[in-house]
């Protein structure tokens, strides 16, 4: 019994958890070997550059500790860095985004003279080069190698064909699409195939249905409501006799959705299954709000902190503040972090119960899943919002109608009670079920 998730995304992330969190430990295997996989987790391409004698152990590589030629330069901030020769810049580095602010490698992308990238290489959590791609000058991706931390190629990919070649045991083996590599993996690695989970029906739908090998599967479809079945969802549920699947649905719109499709017949295979959240803290109704953003433009700052002089705000960057941000160090109910520390993020995880997501450009530190794990009350504005899996659709506000968010905020900040109540809602609308919900359904 196995996991097979297709990538390593924060959907692939949060289903894996909740399994784990339900007890269910078997083991998992992502298709996309990242360099930064969860821990527990492999990939068919760390297990071949293992069984070549490659080392997984050691530490990332911090962005200074890149391997440059002499006299290059390594400029670095809290978003990425950059390698220069001569003031020019020849690659970009890009850290790695599930370990908060550390700053470590996941990629350097090289640029041409032109400035096109044309080779990118990247970087695991054992601190050294796994992979290389290969780009032409269009941006299109043409080959892929995988190599040991003594640099021996073990597998080439040819992105043009789809092909794949390994080396293995000292012998050459040949695949023509990733889903025969993979049933390969599987078999070689000594997996018990009995039953397999997968949260696509692509690749790892294809490997169950060719394995060969009779068994029961569970499809965890993470994706939303849609307008018919897909045909691969219709080719599991009737034309796959040798390896019957259940079809557990994580959103329970998309779930009624398929209800309302599926036939009488189908309806025993069908299941809604949500998700499992490991909080880290309870909400107190502190008057403590939390801004985290690498930009100066928060959408009606100045309103918010004048008309609700009794809530304050923490306002946390990766990077050194403008001025326009610094002003607001003059309103007694400001606090400003500029260039915060992980220690700070840590600390203001904890000190605040209201989240503001107001700020536009990127979200940093996965600010609003942390807030989200950390029960705080997450409202904000429609142009701003950076996702809608973590809090209330009524907490996010048109930003012309800010003062709505302002009349919002004082009613809570006035009824302690209120507060409990609208976190509780938040955890329902993010999909929250319980480990026995999860034993129901999955046995």
């Amino acid at each position: 019994m196995i996991n097979l998730f297709e990538r390593d995304t924060e959907d692939s992330r949060l289903l894996l958890a909740s399994l784990r969190q339900a007890g269910y430990d078997h083991p998992t295997v992502f298709l996309e070997e990242t360099g930064y996989l969860p821990q527990g987790v492999t990939s068919p391409y760390a297990f071949f550059l293992a069984q070549a004698g490659a080392k997984l152990a050691g530490k990332p590589l911090f962005f200074n500790q890149v391997p440059v030629p002499a006299y290059w330069e390594i400029k670095g901030s809290l978003s990425q860095a950059e390698v220069a020769n001569h003031n020019q810049r020849v690659a970009t580095i890009s850290y790695d985004q599930t370990r908060g602010q550390e700053r470590l490698v996941a990629k350097v992308a090289w640029q041409d003279a032109n400035g096109k990238v044309r080779l990118v290489d990247y970087y695991n959590q054992y601190g050294w080069c796994f992979k290389h791609s290969y780009y032409d000058e269009t941006g299109r991706e043409l080959r892929a190698t995988y190599q040991t931390d003594q640099g021996v190629e073990v597998i080439s990919e040819d992105k043009l064909t789809q092909t794949i070649s390994l080396t293995y045991h000292k012998q050459q083996y040949f695949f023509k699409n990733l889903v025969d590599f993979t049933i390969f993996f599987l078999k070689e690695a000594g997996y018990k195939l009995d039953q397999i989970w997968y949260n696509s029906l692509s690749t790892p739908m294809f490997v169950a249905t060719r394995l060969g090998v009779t068994g029961a599967d569970i499809l965890f479809w993470q994706e939303g409501k849609r307008d018919e079945v897909p045909g691969n969802m219709d080719y599991i549920l009737h034309s796959n006799p040798q390896r019957p699947t259940k079809i557990c649905v994580t959103d329970k719109e998309a779930y009624a959705g398929f209800a309302d499709l599926f036939s009488p017949a189908d309806q025993d295979s069908l299941a809604y299954i949500g998700y499992l959240y490991n909080y880290r803290r309870e909400n107190q109704a502190r008057k403590q709000a939390l801004i985290m953003t690498n930009s100066d433009q928060i959408a009606h700052l100045q309103e918010l902190v004048e008309q609700l002089p009794n809530l304050t705000f923490h306002i946390a960057a990766l990077t050194e503040m403008s001025p326009k941000l610094m002003a607001f160090a003059a309103y007694d109910n400001v606090k400003l972090y500029p260039n915060v520390n992980p220690k700070q993020v840590s600390q203001l995880w904890q000190l605040a119960d209201y989240y503001l997501d107001i700020n536009y450009q990127n979200e940093i530190l996965r600010a609003t899943k942390q807030a989200f794990l950390n029960q705080m009350l997450i409202l904000g504005f429609n142009e701003t919002n950076h996702t809608n899996k973590f809090g209330l659709a009524e907490n996010r506000f048109p930003v012309a109608a800010y003062q709505d968010l302002i009349a919002k905020l004082d009613q809570l900040l006035a009824h302690d009670e209120e507060v409990s109540k609208e976190v509780f809602l938040q955890k329902q609308a993010a999909e929250q079920t319980s480990v026995a919900y999860y034993h129901e359904v999955l046995g």
